[in-house]
């Protein structure tokens, strides 16, 4: 984790030396809404292969006219045969494709099988690119940008900071909580009535039949069943009821009254879960860590070691929700759950 000498949390929190799962947004320069549908779907060709590259496994994702989030699993670093080296590497450049800085495939695959120090150097520096969060984010996003800048003419960066993300525990609660919360921002936006009608969601391809998206929703269920019986569970939490999405007679997913939300928010009163996360919480993006209070005593242990960092406990309740057994690392004071619906 990132902890600056002033004692306030920086953006970026990294677990270390061990697999972990992470909700990672970033923001355009200015807020400006820069992904038209071509840029979204553009965005998510380059996120297939920038996370088939470094070994990264999507979870959940949602794109949106200035921003992305994305839920993100990051293996523990283990050793990489050249041929599958060769194949990751294949998955980001071709002849056509390739930047005059990296060799093309084949020169790749001729300077691995020599060994030699060229061979040596090339094959340390992708593997460094291999397994690490902050790489898989900053080529993400340095390849959109570059692809931008082409389309438009545009120079200089479209982002306005590295990213943001928040330790989420590897448990069908936290995850799959985190994952409605990304798969309900359409709704929050008011672009669509129902999660399952955006196509720029890791749901919405989930519910016309991408198998690379239903394989990352059960993931979130800790493979503990395939998607046809994932969907079910997972719609009691992102729609609140039991429903199929799309084509289901009678279904209907609602808007909570946001009089109603201001009025049990002002009494300290909880929402259901499903009600919740149509409001902006400020847990998944600020919360540091989230999980059960066992992982977050972990979470704790370990920045104690890293930063020396003294806290009178590392688990605090999230308010104004039914959020179960999660907690947050973070006892955030403004405004953890906000009112509009917005």
């Amino acid at each position: 984790m990132e902890y600056s000498r002033h004692g306030r949390f920086r953006g970026r929190h990294l677990v270390y030396g061990q697999a972990g799962v992470y909700h990672v947004t970033s923001r355009t320069a200015c807020g400006q809404f820069l992904f038209d549908d071509e840029a979204k779907g553009r965005f998510l060709k380059l996120l297939r292969k920038q996370a088939g590259f470094c070994g990264v496994d999507v979870l959940a994702y949602c794109v949106m006219g200035n921003h992305f989030h994305l839920l993100v699993a990051v293996p523990e670093g283990c050793e990489i045969s050249d041929s599958e080296l060769l194949r990751r590497y294949r998955l980001l450049y071709d002849a056509k494709q390739c930047p005059l800085s990296a060799p093309l495939p084949d020169v790749l695959a001729s300077l691995l099988k020599q060994d030699g120090e060229e061979g040596q150097l090339l094959r340390a520096r992708l593997l460094a690119r291999m397994h690490d969060l902050s790489a898989f984010i900053r080529e993400l996003k340095q390849r959109f940008g570059i692809w931008y800048n082409h389309r438009h003419g545009n120079k200089g960066t479209i982002w306005a900071d590295r990213f943001n993300s928040v330790i989420v525990e590897s448990t069908k609660e936290a995850l799959s909580t985190v994952a409605a919360y990304i798969d309900l921002n359409p709704v929050r936006a008011e672009l669509v009535y129902d999660p399952a009608d955006y196509r720029y969601s890791s749901y919405g391809r989930a519910v016309v039949g991408n198998r690379e998206a239903r394989r990352g929703y059960e993931r979130v269920f800790c493979l503990s069943a395939r998607w046809k019986s994932v969907q079910p569970s997972y719609n009691l939490i992102l729609y609140g009821k039991g429903y199929s999405s799309k084509g289901v007679a009678g279904k209907d997913r609602g808007r909570i009254d946001p009089e109603t939300v201001q009025r049990v928010l002002d009494n300290k009163g909880k929402l259901p879960l499903s009600d919740v996360l149509q409001l902006r919480v400020r847990y998944f993006t600020a919360g540091t860590a989230i999980g059960s209070a066992s992982f977050l005593k972990k979470i704790g242990a370990e920045m104690r070691v890293r930063h020396g960092l003294e806290r009178k406990r590392d688990a605090y309740p999230m308010r104004s929700g039914e959020w179960g057994g999660l907690r947050s690392f973070r006892n955030l004071q403004v405004e953890p759950v906000a009112s509009s619906l917005r």
